[in-house]
């Protein structure tokens, strides 16, 4: 990979050993720093959080003083259960771990706490820079090892950006000799439905050579596959949705995705799962026709997170509600209904109340389609 190349990875790349210590150093005197952290650590005094900054020397070393309790806590606090299944089995030291997206913190950072409790390292993680709303939240995220996914821009400059992240996932992968991960699509699966963007999987393509199937071999990608009982953010992206439909767009406030990763990490989750599975690339038919075949990756990506998708009673009573049907009946019982009518009370409008259970339903049918 020649050097311009590598270059135009300063734009994006997490921080360097330099700019984590200079960042470290900065966010001493940073009172929105401080303050966000006493929001998660009530009891860390301004002496308290400064004395752990300068303990930090690495990104890995401020995760684990300032992001692991966090997750800790959430998974105590708001889940009834949570497993991770296939972690250990895969090969690979580094992979392109490709995700499923329901929640903007926690689908990663969930993986992120596994990898420290079995001794691996962290990975980097994607993140659109439409989350980086100042400095104090760009330093946050550089220091979780995060690399910016660039979505603003003219068609010139989406088009350099684009290739310049495939390169660069390539480059991490094959040289760098790290594990990335990154969503299936831009932004959050919003309606419930877990779909591949056939864009994201041209974007990998670019940096690949003409052999389309090494291309996808060489990145080890693995498929990761979050189910959540409850649905993190449930009611605000329902509330988005209907919007977008009576209006045609929806602006969103100021912060308001540092709202969402919040409520994520506070809202009631029930039992979640987690599940890895490595892609095969010799399950995919290969035509050496480019259109095809980036819809044939795109499909067996969607295949596994289907598979792998849990679902809950929340499904299923989601699918008997909005269908007035019985067909998933022996799954929950009176009570549970009442509990999740309880939960869905909560909507403000009849059309909000729909898609909240067009989000439920959307895992239901897909797993459907797999039998």
């Amino acid at each position: 990979m020649d050097a311009q190349i590598k270059e135009d990875f300063k734009s994006i790349q997490p921080y360097t050993d330099q700019q984590v210590l200079e960042t470290l150093k900065w966010l001493e005197t940073n009172e929105e720093f401080i303050k966000g952290i006493q929001f998660f650590y009530p009891k860390w005094t301004e002496k308290e959080i400064v004395s752990k900054l300068q303990m930090c020397k690495t990104c890995a070393d401020f995760q684990v003083t300032f992001i692991v309790d966090v997750i800790n806590r959430s998974i105590y606090d708001t889940m009834d259960s949570f497993d991770i299944v296939g972690l250990e089995e895969i090969k690979n030291p580094n992979n392109l771990i490709i995700s499923n997206h329901r929640d903007i913190f926690l689908d990663s950072a969930l993986l992120q706490n596994r990898l420290f409790e079995i001794g691996r390292p962290f990975t980097e993680i994607s993140l659109g820079d439409n989350l980086i709303v100042n400095e104090t939240m760009k330093a946050v995220a550089k220091l979780n090892s995060m690399f910016t996914v660039l979505r603003s821009g003219n068609k010139s400059e989406m088009l350099t950006n684009v290739r310049n992240l495939s390169n660069y996932l390539r480059y991490s992968i094959t040289e760098k000799k790290v594990s990335s991960w990154i969503a299936q699509k831009n932004g959050r699966a919003k309606d419930g439905n877990d779909i591949t963007a056939p864009g994201f999987i041209k974007m990998l393509l670019l940096s690949g050579g003409e052999d389309i199937k090494e291309a996808i071999r060489e990145l080890n990608i693995v498929v990761s596959t979050i189910s959540y009982e409850y649905e993190p953010c449930a009611f605000e992206k329902a509330n988005e949705l209907s919007i977008i439909a009576k209006e045609g767009s929806y602006k969103k406030r100021q912060f308001e995705n540092i709202y969402s990763l919040v409520n994520g990490v506070k809202d009631n989750k029930g039992d979640v799962k987690l599940v890895f599975e490595e892609l095969n690339v010799d399950n995919i038919h290969f035509t050496n026709n480019r259109k095809k075949d980036v819809l044939s990756v795109a499909n067996e990506i969607d295949r596994i997170v289907y598979k792998n998708y849990q679902l809950r009673k929340t499904n299923y009573m989601a699918h008997d509600l909005l269908y007035n049907d019985n067909k998933y009946r022996h799954h929950y019982s009176e009570n549970d209904v009442k509990a999740f009518e309880e939960y869905l009370s909560k909507a403000t409008s009849e059309d909000i109340y729909h898609r909240l259970l067009k989000i439920y339903v959307s895992p239901v049918h897909n797993k459907e389609k797999q039998e």
